[in-house]
Parts: C-alpha cells; structure tokens; sequence
C-alpha cells in the first residue's frame, strides 16, 4: 500500500472511532451508516488530512452523508488515537497490500466485532516491556 493510501485510511479511522464516540454509538452502527462509498469518497479527499483535526473531520464526515447526531466530547487523546489509526492502516495493507480497494478493507476492518479487542491487545504488548 502506498504511503498516501496509508496516510488516508489511518485518519479516516481515527476520525471515525472519534465519531462513534462523540455519538455515543458504536463502530460498527456508524460505519455501516456512512457507508464504503462515503469512505471511498473521503479518503480520496486528501486536502482534507492537512486541514482538519479528526474532531473537524468528524464533522465533516456527518455532513457529507446528512447525518446531524448530537455530539460529546471524545473521550480519546490524539495520541490514542494515531495509536488506533496506524494499527488499523496496518491491518488494512495486510489485507489488501496492493492499494485496489482500501476503502472496503477498511469498512470491513471497522465492522469487525473483534477490532476493539485486538486494538487492546495490541496497546497492551506495545506497553509491556
């Protein structure tokens, strides 16, 4: 996977996970809502990684597809978050290495039940010494 390809599915999931928090929703209800296409459309939308927080780009993301939730704050730093989206990116390119549809490989990664499991399993090795 190329670094761009990279680069967007890692902040497409950080702003995502930031959504379904913000909504008091879980993952896998918000993904299947904004749908592959939405997330096709706004990976491809590069100009927005160097323009928006994920908080902003959450927002942008309940604009696109018309969706008005009330929001709270997240609950996650961005530091927490880049630790989410980077493990997410890998697992999207040992997916799908060849960048042909990142997009779908991420909205089937964030559908998985398993994601936040794997996601703590994973902070937790990289906290132990």
């Amino acid at each position: 996977m190329n670094n761009n390809t990279k680069e967007a599915v890692a902040f497409l999931a950080r702003s995502l996970i930031d959504l379904a928090d913000m909504a008091e929703s879980e993952l896998t209800e918000v993904v299947e809502l904004v749908g592959v296409d939405a997330i096709r459309d706004l990976m491809g939308m590069d100009h927005l990684r160097t323009e928006l927080t994920h908080e902003q780009m959450a927002d942008e993301i309940c604009d696109y597809i018309g969706w008005d939730p009330m929001l709270a704050i997240p609950p996650w730093t961005d530091e927490e978050l880049s630790v989410c989206g980077r493990q997410i990116a890998d697992l999207v390119e040992d997916n799908n290495p060849l960048d042909e549809d990142a997009a779908e490989t991420l909205f089937a990664v964030l559908c998985w039940h398993g994601l936040k499991a794997y996601l703590e399993w994973n902070n937790e090795e990289e906290a132990t010494p």
